[in-house]
């Protein structure tokens, strides 16, 4: 993701301190029958040279958010590996040349790639718009939270210039509320949608004429 010691405050959603060299070129063959472990090498491979502002290896921010995810999937009702392959790639299609649809050619389970395309940020696209779309993925979400709070740890902040510090707590702490509260309203929808669905037509007996001005209205 963008790096947020260099990204304005209205752009997209930085990752990670953001890797301080461009994304190297991955393109090569995939791991086959890929497992947490051949994404923690896919993402070693992603990130390779990438530094964050600290001057530490890249792929510890990914790592750091997959160990957070490990612990948090379950009790958000989420597929605990998938959650954590998702955190382990979440910031690969944005840092390098692996493609969305690379991963799925490569055998990645289909609510990983969702999920990674989810969380990977288009070029222009408002926060809004971005953080919407990780509000209807229940395993971006959950690995966006994680996401969030690495990259908002007052220890890894205090690293940065306090003003600079001080401003992206802000930010973190706004974008944070935003998901929040995208994701209750998604899941009020969900909830709605289902109830819809389960209620009963009031129509005539079976096999009369179809009334669509009585009863309730159709879904």
């Amino acid at each position: 993701m963008p790096d947020p010691t260099a990204a304005d405050p209205s752009g997209p959603d930085p990752g990670g301190l953001g890797p301080s060299v461009a994304g190297p070129s991955v393109a090569g063959p995939f791991p086959a029958g890929p497992s947490i472990a051949d994404a923690v090498a896919l993402a070693t491979r992603a990130h390779n040279g990438q530094l964050d502002k600290a001057g530490e290896a890249y792929i510890g921010h990914p790592l750091r958010v997959m160990e957070t995810v490990g612990r948090t999937a379950a009790g958000a009702g989420v597929d605990v590996a998938h959650a954590r392959m998702a955190a382990i790639l979440h910031d690969v299609v944005e840092d390098s040349d692996l493609t969305v649809t690379g991963l799925a050619t490569a055998g990645y389970p289909s609510e990983v790639v969702a999920a990674v395309d989810a969380l990977s940020h288009r070029d222009g696209e408002p926060v809004e718009r971005y953080l919407a779309r990780v509000a209807a993925d229940r395993i971006a979400v959950v690995v966006k939270r994680a996401d969030m709070a690495d990259n908002s740890d007052p220890v890894r902040l205090a690293r940065l210039p306090a003003e600079r510090a001080r401003e992206l707590a802000i930010r973190y702490a706004g974008r944070r509320r935003l998901l929040d509260d995208l994701v209750v309203r998604n899941n009020a929808v969900v909830r709605n949608n289902a109830a819809a669905r389960r209620q009963p037509e009031n129509g005539p007996a079976a096999g009369g004429p179809q009334d669509h001005g009585a009863g309730h209205e159709r879904s």
